[in-house]
């Protein structure tokens, strides 16, 4: 029972992430969503009518799985870890998880920052208004990403750390 509360968690809290970082990534470039996640997503066709939502929604979407997946493996470890609150040190694993994600988010903004939009490989539309803030938008994107194996394996390292 213990491990369907942990794998639930994971999603609600990644879902809840992934509502969170795409509006503040919706701020810094709502033609990134609007050009590619939206679309790359099929939020067009839903009818929503609401840049925000959509973004929220497109957040969800785009993180409920990784959730998921999280809550699966800190499961199977739940249950090989013998401690008094192993419960507890899940839930802090799954928060370090979450931090490192931001962490990848704030690390991809700066890099986006950085790199020139000419040089920085991203697809984009010809269109495109500001094309820097739409390259630090995806960055954001993929850095959360990559803060989250990160973290995985940091929370990974928490779990078996305190295990004793």
């Amino acid at each position: 029972m213990k491990t369907t509360a942990i794998i639930l968690k994971a999603l609600i809290i990644a879902s809840i992430f992934g509502a969170i970082h795409n509006q503040l990534s919706y701020s810094v470039s709502n033609e990134f969503f609007e050009d590619f996640l939206f679309g790359n997503f099929g939020i067009n066709e839903w009818n929503l009518n609401n840049k925000r939502f959509e973004a929220s929604v497109v957040g969800i979407l785009g993180s409920y799985w990784v959730g998921f997946i999280l809550g699966v493996i800190y499961a199977v470890i739940f249950l090989f870890i013998n401690t008094e609150n192993n419960f507890k040190y899940i839930f802090k694993a799954i928060l370090i998880n979450i931090l490192f994600a931001l962490i990848g988010s704030i690390i991809g903004y700066f890099i986006g920052f950085i790199i020139p939009w000419e040089n920085s490989e991203i697809w984009m539309d010809i269109s495109v208004q500001n094309p820097q803030k739409y390259v630090q938008a995806n960055f954001m994107n993929s850095g959360s990403y990559y803060g989250g194996i990160v973290g995985l394996i940091f929370g990974i390292i928490y779990l078996f750390k305190n295990k004793s």
